[in-house]
């Protein structure tokens, strides 16, 4: 892979919600291996000492005054890019499940200009075939890619990794969209709907395969059982808001 250019303003941002077994560990990789971006953890109002830990290793953080969720921490992360100036910004899980060296996968083709967003999928080659998901979590997945790969018309592997990268004409497109056209997603179907809008909006997206660890400590947040079963109501009024269109 060829080395990317450090005359980039980059920006990492790494949403964490009670994350003080691993956020640590994740800011002093990422520090390591790109000692040239600034990296930002957005502490969802953690109620650990997620926030202590992330500056102990180095991040600048923001500490939202309660727990809002992912899409808000996702969206502030947005802000702050736009607002200082950054070229490219990449998501990391704060859970340790993200390798960091993947960071580099995800924004090749964004820097290279071959993409507004790439997104690292876990299922575009075969390197994830251990999953230790439920096989509801998995059905859900696979069901999500191909109405999502149906509407828009693109293939799409993966429409639920957090691993990203964009562009900050795609970052301005849909902060835009998000604040001044519809309501705010709820988490459970952020990635969907950032696809449909970037769809809409003719951004180019492209995934690259990575490889997603075991989770360490604790469990999902992203997929409680109360969210894995209204995700289905989520995704037929999802469909039927594009339909309306």
């Amino acid at each position: 892979m060829k080395p990317l250019s450090m005359n980039n303003n980059i920006l990492i941002m790494i949403p964490a919600y009670n994350e003080e077994n691993t956020i640590e560990e994740v800011v002093r990789r990422v520090s390591e291996l790109y000692p040239d971006f600034d990296i930002l953890v957005i502490n969802d109002g953690s109620e650990d000492e997620t926030e202590k830990r992330a500056k102990k290793a180095g991040a600048m953080v923001i500490t939202l005054p309660f727990h809002a969720g992912g899409t808000v921490a996702i969206l502030t992360g947005y802000l702050m890019a736009l607002e200082h100036g950054y070229d490219y910004l990449v998501k990391i899980d704060g859970d340790g499940q993200h390798r960091p060296k993947d960071v580099e996968r995800v924004l090749q083709p964004v820097i290279m200009g071959r993409a507004d967003i790439c997104v690292g999928s876990r299922y575009l080659a075969n390197i994830n075939e251990m999953e230790e998901d439920s096989i509801i979590k998995i059905g859900g997945r696979a069901f999500s890619s191909a109405l999502i790969s149906t509407l828009t018309k693109r293939k799409i592997t993966d429409t639920t990794s957090g691993l990203r990268a964009w562009n900050r004409k795609a970052l301005r497109i849909l902060t835009n969209a998000y604040l001044n056209e519809r309501r705010l997603p709820d988490d459970s179907v952020l990635w969907l709907v950032e696809t449909i809008i970037a769809n809409e909006k003719k951004l180019k997206i492209k995934e690259v395969s990575i490889e997603v660890l075991p989770r360490k400590y604790g469990k999902s947040k992203s997929y409680s059982f109360s969210k894995m079963v209204k995700y289905p109501i989520r995704l037929i009024k999802l469909l039927m808001e594009v339909m309306s269109k």
